[in-house]
């Protein structure tokens, strides 16, 4: 599901894209990114340095500019439910409750995932297969783009979560 990068609308002191609970206030403090997952992969240290690594609790507590879930901890959270943020990245398939999101963007093989790979070479072609908003309000539409030949040493799935947080970011 991806909206346009329109500002929020606001009404009665509330954003209309966050669940009811959420003030301005707290939407306000939505200004971080983060990745959930449980242990410390190697490819973990290309992700951005602004990505933090919250806990289980601190996950749920905040507010999230954009969350990068790997299988793990999309996993974990499902059963717990109560996730807030504006842009989820998740794996294909792994979510099957309702989101409370303004966009989720999934990655996986399957032709259903936003994101997938339309070519397994060591330089990997990221394959956007429907419109999508990075975090600063631009569109990207649908296109193959070119991964740092450098990441063709990760799996499918970590390639995947590297390069949807980059672009997400407008970095790629």
């Amino acid at each position: 599901i991806a909206h346009s990068g329109e500002k929020a609308q606001q009404k009665n002191g509330r954003h209309k894209f966050f669940p009811a609970r959420q003030t301005k206030h707290e939407v306000r403090n939505m200004a971080e990114h983060g990745f959930y997952r449980s242990s410390g992969a190697a490819w973990q240290r290309a992700l951005p340095p602004e990505l933090c690594r919250p806990d289980d609790g601190e996950v749920l507590r905040r507010g999230w500019d954009l969350l990068a879930l790997d299988r793990e901890g999309a996993r974990r959270l499902t059963a717990r439910g109560g996730l807030r943020c504006r842009t989820l990245l998740l794996p294909q398939g792994v979510w099957t409750e309702p989101l409370a999101v303004r966009q989720a963007v999934s990655y996986g093989p399957s032709p259903q995932s936003t994101l997938t790979l339309s070519s397994l070479t060591r330089r990997g072609v990221l394959c956007v297969q429907r419109q999508v908003t990075a975090l600063d309000g631009s569109v990207i539409e649908p296109q193959d783009i070119p991964l740092p030949e450098a990441w063709g040493c990760w799996e499918t799935e970590p390639l995947l979560l590297l390069a949807g947080v980059y672009l997400l970011l407008g970095r790629l």
